[in-house]
């Protein structure tokens, strides 16, 4: 746990402000109330885009702590017409290819394989894109020849990312499925 920036103590709470390094914790107890709102409304914005509990919204790693990303990630997903998607492979390449898991034996992911999410496109619902975050630059032809098994799929390495802190992003699409 984290230490408070307005208690001093180490409650569970939430980073605010900008960047990974920047941010700051605030506790449960002393967030604002423009940051209580804030949450809130990220919260709201994120119905039709990110699954949820009892507990609320199931932010995937980095906006499950990073409000700033939660911003990002909710406008990255509406610019591409995207809701989180659930699978137990791997990869995430034979269910974005079949739309399941089509393999006995699913092992193994590439090197550049951090921060990975999968999305379905909101119209259809299908299987979209697998999308990684990793540190650092990755080589298009790595990814390129990682998807090659699959005619279905595409690759483009970009420089946005909503998950920041230095990473790039690596977009494997099924085209088919894009919106």
């Amino acid at each position: 746990m984290q230490v408070c920036e307005g208690c001093g103590r180490s409650h569970q709470g939430l980073y605010f402000g900008s960047g990974i390094g920047e941010a700051q914790w605030w506790c449960w107890r002393c967030q604002s109330t423009d940051q209580k709102e804030l949450v809130r409304s990220l919260d709201e914005r994120a119905r039709g885009v990110l699954n949820r509990d009892e507990d609320g919204v199931l932010w995937p790693y980095g906006p499950n702590v990073y409000v700033p990303m939660r911003a990002s990630l909710l406008d990255w997903a509406n610019q591409h017409d995207l809701k989180i998607g659930n699978t137990g492979c791997s990869s995430g390449l034979h269910w974005l290819d079949k739309g399941r898991c089509a393999k006995r034996e699913c092992l193994g992911k590439p090197e550049f394989y951090d921060h990975t999410t999968t999305w379905l496109s909101r119209n259809s619902g299908r299987p979209a894109l697998v999308f990684n975050q990793p540190y650092g630059q990755v080589d298009l032809a790595e990814v390129r020849e990682s998807i090659r098994e699959y005619p279905s799929l595409t690759a483009e390495v970009g420089p946005e990312s909503w998950y920041g802190g230095d990473t790039t992003s690596i977009y494997i699409w099924n085209e088919g499925n894009r919106a």
